[in-house]
């Protein structure tokens, strides 16, 4: 079997914390409801052709409820990055240089996964001595991957 015949490999090139900030204070160790807190994700991806790499950015932020307005008291920021090889245009394409790239959903979901399980590790390591028990959830992929099934518009035109 030559090189060509193999099939896509990717393995994680560096796993990097961008930011992090912690606001845990008395009065929210005080008061700490973990049912009153609410966890934002959010990600990027970005690629770079040359370099055969995949880079998936993860932002989370934790919000105690407890108070009239959410309040901030965690935020971490990571990058993952993956070496990707012997990839064919159905599993990932970069589009215009590297202006925008496309990755499908079977993939997406591994990247994602990793990306979002390494920063979970990161933040438990992190917060490890704060006196609040928290961590970051599983999430269900079909929640942050948009469908574009769901992003076309109907061609059904309203009656009059």
């Amino acid at each position: 079997m030559n090189k060509q015949e193999e099939g896509l490999g990717i393995k994680i090139q560096e796993i990097k914390e961008i930011s992090f900030s912690n606001k845990v204070n008395e009065e929210l160790v005080e008061n700490f409801d973990d049912e009153k807190v609410e966890i934002k994700l959010g990600y990027a991806v970005r690629g770079d052709f040359e370099k055969n790499t995949i880079i998936i950015g993860i932002i989370v932020h934790f919000n105690s409820l407890v108070k009239e307005k959410p309040k901030e008291f965690l935020k971490l920021e990571t990058t993952t990055t993956f070496n990707i090889s012997n990839f064919k245009d159905d599993d990932i394409r970069f589009i215009d240089g590297n202006k925008e790239i496309f990755i499908n959903d079977e993939l997406m979901y591994v990247f994602l996964n990793t990306a979002i399980g390494a920063t979970r590790g990161m933040l438990a390591y992190k917060i490890a001595s704060l006196p609040i028990n928290i961590c970051l959830p599983l999430f269900n992929m079909d929640d942050l991957i948009p469908k574009e099934k769901a992003n076309k518009k109907s061609n059904k035109k309203a009656k009059k």
